[in-house]
């Protein structure tokens, strides 16, 4: 058949099907992958032995994961990718191990996006920067991407949804407060949220097409409303913030807030002083406002420490001196910048953007047999290196 001048033929959703290991009774109880196309005689298809090691290439970027030496020998683990274009949804089963986002993973991968599980069976616990996490069956949990973490997790089957952080971020009053946060089975949002996950991936299943742009932005819109009301719910104890939670301010305060303090975060004038004047808040309220921050300085330093690790694994500014990126964004000591940003991040801004450097393989510019839809390039990386395994 000929096709029109100009006109692409639909490209199939799926990126790839790795098996790594047997399947073998210490899965999951109904983690069969009898869906999946039949691939034991692919390369991918190795033995017990190898397993792990394919399954940590696979995760390259994403997670670092470990688990005990004596395990390594019966561990087995299958994923399956759908390219959705903006997104990616993962469907993974896999044994007990660790996962970890530090600053080297973290600067590897460059992915800037988030990432929604739905644990269909097995869990695990953990934290995200300090923010303790369980997870069971039916639970959603949310990641920030940008962000450090670390979790335990047992024998599992689990949806992934990866989604551009800045789709998401917009649609948030707090979306700092998104890291780590879990949506229990027992919750509507949980359970709506939950329910969305396999629609999308049982529709991309079937049809194997990519869901169209609106499509995912309406989830991006779900996926805030289902967060929202938990990420609004911490209290606060002086009589003035408690005056704004009974009014029904207290979101839209400390949504200003954070807008003020990222359009100013290059500004050697942003300070808590400046911030109490341009909102007309006593000092105790505006500090009980960021106390599950540790305090508005060092919400500032966190967001200015952010932009500065966004830059220096930017290959766009590889050019750029360390210190000049520091200054950039508002700080006036290399040294203290540098310690900061070990403290927040496991390694130097050298040590990062050498991460930064050795991660996955650079990619072309033409992304066009990965999907339709705006491209993430680190996400692209990620998609090939899957489909190069």
């Amino acid at each position: 058949m000929t096709m029109p001048p100009n006109h692409q033929p639909p490209i199939a959703t799926t990126v790839t099907v790795q098996r790594f290991g047997p399947v073998a009774p210490d899965m999951p109880a109904d983690a069969d992958v009898s869906d999946a196309p039949d691939i034991s005689d692919a390369p991918d298809a190795v033995d017990a032995t190898d397993a792990f090691d394919g399954w940590r290439s696979a995760l390259t970027g994403v997670f670092d994961v470990s688990l005990e030496p004596r395990a390594a020998q019966d561990f087995r683990a299958r994923i399956i990718a759908h390219d959705f274009g903006q997104a990616v949804m993962v469907d993974s089963r896999a044994g007990a191990q660790r996962f970890r986002r530090d600053g080297r993973t973290i600067a590897r991968g460059g992915l800037d996006h988030v990432m929604i599980q739905l644990y269909r069976q097995g869990g695990f616990s953990g934290e995200a920067e300090g923010r303790a996490m369980t997870v069971t069956p039916a639970c959603v949990n949310l990641f920030d991407m940008s962000r450090t973490m670390q979790s335990d997790a047992g024998a599992f089957d689990a949806l992934t949804l990866i989604v551009p952080r800045m789709l998401l971020m917009p649609l948030l009053d707090r979306p700092e407060d998104l890291h780590g946060l879990v949506l229990g089975a027992d919750s509507a949002a949980g359970r709506i949220l939950a329910g969305h996950m396999e629609s999308l991936w049982a529709e991309a299943a079937r049809s194997g097409q990519p869901p169209g742009a609106a499509l995912i932005q309406g989830t991006a819109g779900l996926i805030a409303g289902c967060v929202r009301d938990r990420i609004a719910a911490a209290p606060l104890p002086d009589s003035e913030a408690g005056a704004i939670i009974r009014h029904g301010l207290r979101a839209g305060v400390v949504s200003a807030i954070h807008r003020h303090i990222d359009a100013n975060l290059a500004s050697p004038e942003l300070s808590p002083q400046q911030l109490m004047r341009q909102f007309h808040l006593s000092r105790p309220t505006l500090y009980r406002l960021f106390e599950a921050s540790g305090g508005v300085m060092n919400e500032i330093r966190n967001r200015r420490l952010r932009r500065c690790f966004a830059d220096i694994i930017d290959p766009a500014h590889q050019h750029r001196r360390l210190a000049d990126i520091a200054y950039a964004w508002g700080f006036n000591d290399e040294a203290g910048f540098s310690r900061a940003f070990r403290r927040a991040f496991g390694l130097s801004p050298r040590d990062a953007r050498r991460a930064a450097s050795d991660g996955l393989p650079a990619i072309g510019d033409d992304a066009s047999e990965i999907g339709p839809g705006p491209r993430d390039r680190a996400l692209d990386r990620w998609i090939r290196h899957l489909r190069a395994l």
